[in-house]
């Protein structure tokens, strides 16, 4: 399991939310893994409460199960939840990428183009850790430009499912194609075209089921059959 620091003023409670966040987001720990407080406890250098209690709000969004008398378990990658995440960030994001349209300056726009430009030098140099970085930041950047980072905030949560789906398809390398979406929505920012940024995104959140087929085939043992 990767341990990020922890951050300045950050509850226990927070920094366990986030680095088991993290590391289910990153397949670290991989769908149907279990998970053992103490451990985790140990790891994080605190006390079990408050990862207990991250493990309980993760279990709201059925990200992870928790099993009385044996631990918590991560949740196998369930479509029906992952295209339910997708619908509530496509609904929120659509929309947020359409404001960033509207009001995004010169300088907002030279921002995205170099989060892309980085994007595809990582994307050459195979590091996917930093793709993914730099991916995430694309997007959130838009909230940013938009001034909805409650919004932002907000989805983050259940749009877990959906993040972790999306860290496996880079397992099959269709990166490229991902840069070229951000692109596409870039290109119509600048353009100042409203519909056509809003089509460019949708394209963007739906193509990611193109690879379900392929996915399931290659890691049969992280889907939940449904």
């Amino acid at each position: 399991m990767t341990i990020p620091e922890k951050l300045d003023r950050e509850t226990n409670h927070d920094f366990a939310l986030r680095v088991l966040q993290e590391n289910i987001i990153s397949l670290e720990l991989k769908p149907g893994s279990m998970i053992s407080e103490q451990e985790i406890a140990g790891q994080l250098n605190i006390s079990r409460t408050p990862v207990h209690e991250a493990l309980q709000e993760l279990a709201k969004t059925m990200i992870v199960e928790v099993i009385p008398q044996r631990g918590s378990l991560v949740s196998l990658i369930d479509m029906k939840l992952v295209e339910e995440s997708s619908f509530i960030r496509a609904a929120i994001e659509g929309a947020v990428t359409e404001l960033a349209c509207e009001k995004a300056t010169a300088a907002d726009i030279e921002s995205l183009e170099e989060n892309v430009v980085l994007q595809e030098f990582y994307f050459g140099k195979e590091n996917f850790e930093k793709f993914m970085e730099f991916d995430n930041k694309f997007h959130q950047t838009m909230y940013k430009i938009a001034d909805r980072m409650l919004c932002y905030y907000t989805v983050q949560l259940m749009n877990i499912h959906h993040a972790r789906f999306r860290t496996l398809r880079l397992h099959i390398s269709n990166t490229r194609r991902i840069i070229t979406e951000h692109r596409a929505i870039l290109d119509a920012i600048k353009q100042k075209d409203v519909q056509k940024t809003r089509k460019e995104y949708a394209n963007h959140i739906n193509g990611m089921f193109i690879d379900e087929k392929e996915l399931r085939q290659k890691y049969p043992e992280y889907f939940k059959s449904n």
